[in-house]
């Protein structure tokens, strides 16, 4: 590969980097904003309502599953 094309690419990656961490600090403040949730009710109300819709039941709980596969290492 040659100087120039690795200099090419030295130069996209640094300019992803700055729009990468300039995004997230305005993702940042969006999130922090006093009317985030008044503005995208509507959003995350749908969101919540297809996760409701499309949950899983379980007959037991994540830590009595997590006990049982302890026990099941204890035995071995």
């Amino acid at each position: 590969m040659g100087n120039l094309k690795r200099e090419e690419i030295k130069r996209w990656v640094d300019i992803w980097q700055k729009a990468g961490s300039s995004l997230e600090e305005i993702k940042f403040n969006e999130l922090r904003s006093a009317n985030y949730y008044k503005k995208n009710q509507a959003i995350l109300n749908e969101m919540l309502k297809y996760a409701f819709e499309h949950r899983t039941v379980r007959l037991s709980s994540g830590l009595i599953e997590q006990q049982r596969i302890f026990m099941k290492y204890h035995k071995k």
